[in-house]
């Protein structure tokens, strides 16, 4: 699966104009970091819906930014059943790497001539 969608996101920078989109994903990190929280949290006190709306939130995020990989990979937080074990921790260590390789590849499609 891709990291972005080239299309999806050239249509997006065609719509807004790269400044905005570039401002956009400059914020992205932020915004993660804050439904991150979320989940860290939602972890810790065992919340299954805290987990499942942070996750939503991140998908959308993803999906608003034309970033499958991301968004497949919030949709398991969005889809957990409550199985609170180390492995949690892992799969959020894993949607960090995620976000940051899709923040990355996002910022190496806008600086391209």
């Amino acid at each position: 699966m891709e990291l972005i969608d080239n299309a999806r996101f050239d249509e997006l920078c065609q719509v807004l104009g790269k400044d905005q989109v570039l401002l956009l994903v400059n914020l992205l990190p932020a915004s993660y970091d804050e439904e991150r929280a979320g989940l860290i949290e939602a972890a810790t006190t065992k919340d299954p819906d805290g987990i499942k709306r942070s996750g939503h939130a991140i998908k959308g995020m993803a999906r608003n930014m034309a970033a499958p990989e991301l968004a497949e990979a919030a949709l398991a937080f969005e889809r957990f059943e409550g199985d609170f074990d180390p492995a949690l921790d892992d799969k959020i260590k894993e949607l960090d790497e995620i976000t940051q390789q899709t923040v990355d590849a996002m910022r190496a499609f806008l600086a391209a001539p």
